[in-house]
C-alpha cells in the first residue's frame, strides 16, 4: 500500500507576484440633458449594479458581469510624427548606407561611415513636423535645387514653410513633404546623393526616390491608456519538485471573461468635486483562487505526495 505524504502550505515557499497598473482610466459615459435643464452622467460600470453600499466616506458600488472593454475606452495608438521622437533615415532598398550631415557643405549626403539622428518635433495642432539635427533647425534651401540645410535659427513666418514638414509613417517607411516655390516636393537623395526637396516617383521606375526607411532611435510609437481586456491564466503547483516551489508554470490561458467589478470611491470628493478616483477590484467569479476554472482532476493540482 502506498504511504502518503502530506505537504502544509507552510513547507512551501512564497511566489513572488509581479503585477503592472494604471491609473486615470478613462471610463465610457454619456450624458443625458433634460429640456428643464437637468443632466446625468451614465456610466457604463455603473449601470444595472448588483449592490452599493455607503458609509460616511466611501462608496461600493458591485457592478452585474460585464467585459472591461464594455466599461473603458480603448488604448489609442500614436505613431511617430504625433508625438517626439528621434529616428535614423536609410534608402529602403540599403542595409549598409545612412543618411549623413556633413559640416563643411552644410548638406546632408549618403554614408558609409555615420548616421545623423533627426529629432522630430510635432506642431501642436497641425499635422506638421520641425526636423533638427545637432540642436539646430532642418531647413529647404528657398530656390531651386532646394538643398537640405541646418540652420541655429528658426525662419521668419513669411518662410516658416521651408522648416515645416508633413510626414507619413507606415510599415518602417517614412515620407517627409515640404512646400517650396515650385509647389510641394518631397525629400529625397538626388543623382549625386545630396538630399534636395525634389523628390519624384513615376510608376517603376525611380526619380529621386524620396520613401526612406525609418529606424527610430526611440519607440516609433505609443499606447496612450491602456487595453481593457479579461485575460486571465491559471497555475498550478506540482509540490512533488521542492525545487520548484518558487516559481509558477502557466498551464492555461483564459481570455475575455466577464467579471463582476467592485468600484470603490470616496464620498466626500465627488460631492465637492464632482471628479473623484475610483478602485476598481476585478472580481474573478467562479474560478479557483489560482485565477482559472476549477480544474477536472487532480493531474493539475497534486495535493498529495503518495511514495512505494
Amino acid at each position: 500500500m502506498a504511504e502518503i505524504v502530506y505537504k502544509s502550505l507552510s513547507s512551501l515557499s512564497p511566489i513572488e507576484l509581479k503585477y503592472q497598473y494604471h491609473r486615470n482610466e478613462e471610463l465610457q459615459a454619456s450624458v443625458n440633458t433634460y429640456q428643464e435643464g437637468y443632466s446625468f452622467y451614465e456610466v457604463d460600470g455603473f449601470n444595472g449594479f448588483q449592490d452599493v453600499a455607503i458609509n460616511k466616506d466611501s462608496v461600493f458600488v458591485l457592478t452585474p458581469t460585464v467585459e472591461l472593454s464594455s466599461v473603458f475606452t480603448s488604448t489609442t495608438r500614436i505613431d511617430i510624427g504625433k508625438l517626439p521622437g528621434s529616428i535614423i533615415l536609410q534608402p529602403r532598398n540599403s542595409f549598409k548606407y545612412y543618411i549623413s550631415y556633413k559640416e563643411l557643405t552644410n548638406t546632408f549626403n549618403l554614408t558609409l561611415t555615420a548616421a545623423s539622428i533627426f529629432y522630430v518635433a510635432p506642431i501642436e495642432d497641425t499635422n506638421e513636423v520641425e526636423l533638427f539635427v545637432n540642436n539646430q533647425y532642418v531647413q529647404v534651401d528657398a530656390t531651386y535645387p532646394y538643398v537640405v540645410y541646418l540652420n541655429s535659427k528658426s525662419l521668419d513666418p513669411e518662410e516658416i514653410q521651408r522648416q515645416r514638414f508633413e510626414l507619413v509613417y507606415q510599415n518602417s517607411l517614412i515620407t517627409f513633404k515640404t512646400k517650396t516655390d515650385s509647389g510641394y516636393r518631397y525629400l529625397a537623395l538626388n543623382n549625386d546623393n545630396t538630399l534636395r526637396a525634389v523628390g519624384l516617383m513615376l510608376n517603376d521606375s525611380w526619380v529621386n526616390d524620396y520613401v526612406f526607411k525609418c529606424l527610430p532611435v526611440t519607440t516609433s510609437t505609443i499606447n496612450r491608456g491602456f487595453s481593457p481586456t479579461n485575460n486571465w491564466v491559471t497555475y498550478y503547483f506540482d509540490v512533488e519538485s521542492e525545487t520548484e516551489n518558487k516559481t509558477v508554470t502557466i498551464n492555461k490561458d483564459f481570455t475575455d471573461n466577464k467579471t463582476n467589478l467592485l468600484i470603490d470611491f470616496p464620498l466626500e470628493q465627488a460631492a465637492e468635486t464632482g471628479t473623484i478616483n475610483i478602485n476598481i477590484a476585478n472580481l474573478k467569479t467562479a474560478v479557483t483562487p489560482s485565477g482559472g476554472p476549477a480544474p477536472v482532476n487532480n493531474a493539475y493540482t497534486k495535493n498529495v505526495i503518495t511514495t512505494n
